[in-house]
């Protein structure tokens, strides 16, 4: 009876330990269940990103395009530039060369002169030989004339390469400025990108925590349940040796009851009384009478 007692102690003592197992499991189980839902979030998280970069890497490409475009259009107009500079350096070297070999007179004299003549050649009467030597006069004019002509005509030039060159001269500008625009967003892309990757191997790093922790958790659920099986198996013989005892226990009060049973049942047969029918027939397994 006092093993009995002891075996039921150490089964409930099992019993607790099974439960507080099964509780341990089951929190094991729901932790990482959280774990792997949060794990999950930021890996979800971390493709986002990397999307977000692939498309901020896609958008830098098309400025950096951009800005070589800009930087070959700009090479063209400094070289636009330089020629139409070194031209009209040239050119007004021309004009100072020319300017040594000004006629004596300016230009509205010799218009005026020509016209006076062309008018004293048509409304006068003069000999041949006067005729010639004012038409002389007027060619030798004329060319003083194509003098002032060809310096207005440098002039205009110059004027021209003037304003070539100072819409080019704006256009350098314009280009360089859109070119410093488009670095300076570059910059900022640089920068985002740069923050997204600084994002992503801080969740990568702590999704990777969490997958160790899951792991870890992993092992400690094994050995939870090895031990839990263990357990199991502990109060599975408990519960046979309990059983068993009492089976014998129950065995062995059934055989003092028959035997109880059947000394009565004897002393009856002694003195002649009525035997019951549970008397009888103990009596009748144990061969002490016949049927």
């Amino acid at each position: 009876m006092k093993l009995a007692e002891e075996k039921r102690r150490e089964l409930n003592r099992l019993w607790k330990e099974v439960l507080e197992l099964k509780a341990e499991m089951e929190r094991v189980l729901n932790e990482n269940r959280v774990l792997v839902e949060r794990r999950n979030s930021l890996r979800e998280r971390v493709g986002e990103l990397r999307f977000e970069v692939k498309k901020i890497r896609d958008e830098r490409n098309t400025v950096n395009e951009e800005i070589r475009k800009l930087r070959n259009i700009l090479a063209d107009l400094r070289k636009e530039y330089q020629e139409k500079l070194n031209a009209l350096r040239e050119l007004k070297r021309e004009v100072r060369e020319r300017l040594k070999a000004k006629p004596n007179m300016d230009k509205e004299s010799i218009e005026k002169e020509i016209s006076d003549i062309d008018w004293r050649i048509q409304t006068s009467i003069m000999s041949l030989e006067e005729e010639n030597k004012l038409v002389k006069r007027v060619q030798s004019l004329e060319n003083q004339l194509m003098f002032y002509r060809k310096l207005e005509a440098m002039e205009n030039e110059i004027a021209s390469l003037g304003n070539e060159i100072k819409r080019i001269k704006d256009e350098i500008a314009s280009c360089k400025n859109e070119i410093a625009e488009k670095i300076e967003k570059n910059r900022e892309l640089r920068k985002r990108m740069t923050e997204y990757f600084g994002e992503i191997d801080k969740l990568r790093a702590e999704a990777n925590k969490l997958h160790e922790t899951y792991l870890e958790n992993k092992e400690k659920l094994s050995s939870l349940r090895l031990k839990y099986v263990e357990l199991l198996a502990k109060v599975t013989a408990i519960k046979k040796m309990i059983r068993e005892e009492e089976e014998e226990r129950k065995a062995e009060a059934l055989a003092a009851l028959k035997e109880k049973i059947e000394k009565e049942a004897l002393e009856k047969l002694k003195r002649g009384e009525k035997l019951s029918f549970e008397e009888f027939k103990i009596l009748i397994e144990q061969g002490k009478i016949k049927r």
